[in-house]
């Protein structure tokens, strides 16, 4: 997807429309530089909308239900991109999205920011595969004791919140589906680096009759400032054997040395309600999965009935968010909960002449029907500059990208 002047073009969240068919539909988010009057390089996102293929992907028209998001200089309500999920039992389509009210004196990560405290969470349905969608409704525990201002356990509007991320749903036995959810501090709660401490939360929903979701929130897992410095953020999750789930965690090390990057993991024996002790992500030889502080994911393959991990795997560890290259798969043992080293297959390393800071990170990702395939979406971003050397915004152009992985 090639982009505009000084845009990076993201394409996330995609899914399909129905159980049958060839139609998918997509979130696109075009995020661009701007420069505040101190110089501070500040990032925001000129437009988010959804757009739509009808023939498996190989052409994509721009859907009318546009979400411009306002310029950089001004305050207001904020949206993020949509998150897309086909509950298949019922041949609906579920849009689960974010919103949070800008405060342009503050900086987006600055720890226990009034940005953060905003966060809240947001569902769409569609009965007719995209073409027109339901009111957006506030998601809210639906036991006693829970509003639209303290709406899950632990979350009070104005004094913390959640976002869903970029990772997919996991669909349950029983029908119902677990998302994982980045939850925020509050203004006390800054962290050893100062962008915040945050948790990891998850709401297990059910599509109803109504068209309503039904939604419990499970217990906030958190992981200690002797593991990392700004806590856990950006999990994903996937089934393991019987009614297992294990969520990865994206962990952020410190400035000083002290603390390198990981992803931690913890396993739920109950659907998500309650979880265990953040472990490392190991090996099946026991040693440790080196990272960044990075976007990663997984997916079950109907056709080798293998689950895969793409990540930024490294031969070392590293203290920061990068670098975010090579992008890698590999398989998942789904009964002990650990990546089978044998496995690794890099998908894209760092291309001769690409700038060091480069990307390949915050992924969209589904299963190509009539293929099997993997398709992964995502811009190598930057595309000619390291963002530290970045001093216009026509710089940040980048295109968008359709990786085809064959299993």
């Amino acid at each position: 997807m090639p982009a505009l002047k000084g845009i990076a073009v993201y394409a996330q969240s995609p899914s399909y429309t129905s159980v049958e068919g060839d139609s998918l539909i997509e979130a696109v988010k075009h995020e661009a530089l701007a420069f505040d009057p101190d110089g501070r390089k500040r990032y925001y996102h000129p437009r988010i909308f959804r757009r739509r293929s009808d023939d498996n992907g190989r052409s994509w028209v721009d859907e009318p239900d546009l979400h411009t998001e306002t310029p950089a200089d001004l305050d207001g309500q904020q949206r993020h991109v949509p998150m897309h999920f086909l509950d298949e039992a019922s041949d609906r389509l579920v849009s689960i999205f974010s919103t949070f009210e800008v405060d342009t004196n503050e900086f987006i990560f600055q720890g226990g920011s009034r940005i953060q405290r905003t966060y809240r969470l947001w569902y769409e349905v569609s009965t007719d595969g995209g073409g027109t969608w339901s009111l957006p409704r506030q998601i809210v525990d639906c036991r006693e004791g829970y509003d639209e201002t303290r709406w899950a356990p632990g979350i009070v509007f104005g004094a913390n919140g959640a976002m869903a991320d970029l990772s997919k749903p996991v669909v349950l036995h029983d029908g119902s589906f677990v998302l994982g959810l980045t939850v925020s501090s509050g203004p006390e709660d800054t962290g050893s680096d100062g962008e915040g401490s945050w948790k990891v939360g998850h709401m297990r929903a059910r599509l109803c009759d109504d068209h309503s979701l039904r939604v419990t929130f499970g217990e906030l897992v958190e992981v200690s400032s002797t593991i990392a410095g700004s806590g856990c953020c950006e999990p994903a999750t996937t089934m393991l054997t019987g009614d297992r789930l294990l969520t990865t965690m994206r962990c952020q090390g410190t400035e000083d040395g002290r603390l390198f990057s990981s992803r931690q993991c913890v396993i739920s024996q109950d659907g998500g309600s309650t979880w265990g002790e953040p472990q490392p992500l190991r090996y099946d030889d026991g040693a440790e999965v080196y990272v960044p502080a990075s976007y990663s994911s997984f997916m079950r393959s109907s056709v080798t009935g293998k689950t895969y991990l793409f990540a930024n795997i490294l031969p070392k560890p590293v203290l920061h968010q990068m670098p975010r290259y090579p992008l890698v798969m590999a398989e998942l043992d789904t009964e002990r909960g650990c990546v089978l080293r044998n496995s690794l297959t890099v998908i894209q390393d760092l291309p001769e002449g690409a700038p060091a800071e480069r990307r390949y990170s915050n992924w969209g990702s589904y299963e190509e029907r009539g293929t099997g395939n993997i398709i992964l979406t995502m811009p190598e971003q930057p595309k000619s500059h390291d963002f530290t050397a970045m001093t216009r915004p026509d710089e940040f152009t980048a295109d968008c990208y359709r990786w085809r992985v064959a299993v």
